[in-house]
């Protein structure tokens, strides 16, 4: 049986990519930044078909990739907010076309609009109630 050319897996509570022939596994997270956050992207950075990429991320991690780019750019963009960035900045530096767009997003996965979110993280900074 031939060993599959790529894996995805859970290493340290990051999701690496593990080649064969390479000594270190690869965190994809720096690598789904640096390519937009496009699946069409990483499949080419690894010489590796849509269909093949997908395949291989399912039944890894159980999820699509394009579900785990997704989940992963908000992780970012949480932690943008969090460290102070503002909306319109976190929204250029993360490749979204507008900061209205960016907003829906975010206020579609976390339930909460990026405002908000920013005055909570700044109301706990300060030793506030939120």
């Amino acid at each position: 049986m031939k060993r599959p050319e790529l894996q995805i897996a859970y290493r340290n509570g990051r999701v690496v990519a593990v080649r064969p022939r390479e000594p270190e596994p690869l965190p994809l997270a720096p690598l789904a930044r640096e390519t937009g956050f496009k699946v069409s992207r990483l499949c080419a950075l690894f010489n590796l078909s849509d269909r093949q990429f997908h395949r291989t991320f399912n039944e890894c991690l159980g999820i699509s990739p394009k579900d785990w780019l997704r989940r992963e750019r908000m992780v970012q963009a949480r932690q943008l907010l969090m460290e102070g960035h503002a909306i319109k900045e976190a929204a250029a530096e993360l490749g979204f076309p507008s900061t209205k767009d960016f907003s829906r997003e975010f206020q579609a996965f976390y339930e909460v609009s990026p405002t908000d979110f920013q005055r909570r993280q700044d109301a706990l900074r300060k030793g506030g109630i939120v």
